[in-house]
């Protein structure tokens, strides 16, 4: 019944449902307990895809508790300065030289010590929160960057991680422009790492805000590449300098002839575009030789 098509001032509209369903007594006794489980039922039918059903279950009551605490919580992070962030090396193939870091955030929870960004960055993103704590990696990273040229490493640069709602926010731009400038140091010394994700909502948009990240001099990544739509269309259309291959191709060298074919297809096309390959998580000497074979960077 409500997807039928309805006429409104001469045009037609198609709907869609989420709907949760609670029982009684099974789901609660009064109205407001059926009432609030019948809302949880609802909310998960809309994360699990919409356009369907989904009967109330009591995990659902302790997930959104969960989501409820981990968000007073991030608040708190945000606060009392609960994030650090972490850096692994990126390292030339060649010749075994460090080239640049990538910083890595986790939070360190005095309720549940150091907690992965998988855990905590979906629902930052959910709630706002992903702004505040992408200014402040940003501005960190910046200062890492400071130190390492302080020390005579100028010539690496450190990679950040972006969100989606970060790279749409107003002042994102302007707010890599002043931390460049408060840190001192060359836009060149900073790449910004995007994911596919981000490129979903308005490709037009996404470009035209990486070119102007570009503009100031700050170095580009793909992130995650494979892991998601993996268009060439769009591909052609980046100003991206660097293109990182999703570490579960990686993973997959030992053991599939696949994962390796796309491996190599991948480093080919992005040589031919003039980017630069990065392998996330290469972890054995067998994944090492065989990007090495097939002239990842």
């Amino acid at each position: 019944e409500l997807r039928r098509e309805v006429e409104v001032m001469g045009e037609a509209f198609r709907l869609s449902a989420s709907i949760g369903i609670s029982i009684y007594p099974e789901d609660g006794t009064t109205i407001e307990e059926l009432l609030k489980n019948v809302d949880n039922a609802m909310y998960y039918a809309k994360n699990s895809g919409k356009n369907c059903w989904k009967f109330y279950d009591v995990q659902m009551q302790q997930l959104a508790y969960e989501k409820m605490i981990m968000t007073k919580n991030l608040h708190s992070a945000v606060e009392n300065s609960e994030f650090e962030l972490h850096y692994q090396p990126q390292i030339n193939i060649a010749d075994g030289r460090i080239v640049g870091f990538e910083a890595l955030i986790r939070w360190r929870s005095p309720e549940d010590g150091l907690v992965p960004p998988d855990r905590f960055i979906p629902l930052a993103e959910q709630t706002g929160i992903i702004q505040a704590i992408g200014g402040w990696v940003l501005q960190e990273a910046c200062r890492f960057a400071r130190r390492l040229a302080d020390n005579g490493w100028d010539s690496l640069y450190v990679a950040i991680n972006v969100s989606p709602h970060q790279l749409c926010a107003e002042q994102f731009i302007e707010s890599v422009h002043a931390a460049i400038d408060e840190a001192g140091i060359a836009p060149g010394r900073i790449e910004v790492e995007i994911t596919e994700n981000a490129l979903i909502a308005s490709l037009q948009e996404a470009i035209s805000r990486l070119d102007r990240l570009k503009s100031l001099g700050v170095r580009l990544a793909l992130d995650d590449f494979g892991s998601g739509y993996s268009s060439l269309t769009y591909l052609q259309q980046l100003p991206v300098q660097t293109l990182k291959i999703d570490k579960s191709f990686i993973a997959r060298i030992g053991e599939s002839g696949a994962s390796k074919g796309i491996i190599g297809t991948i480093v080919e096309l992005a040589h031919h575009m003039n980017m630069t390959v990065v392998a996330e998580g290469v972890e054995t000497d067998e994944q090492l030789a065989y990007l090495a074979e097939n002239r990842c960077d």
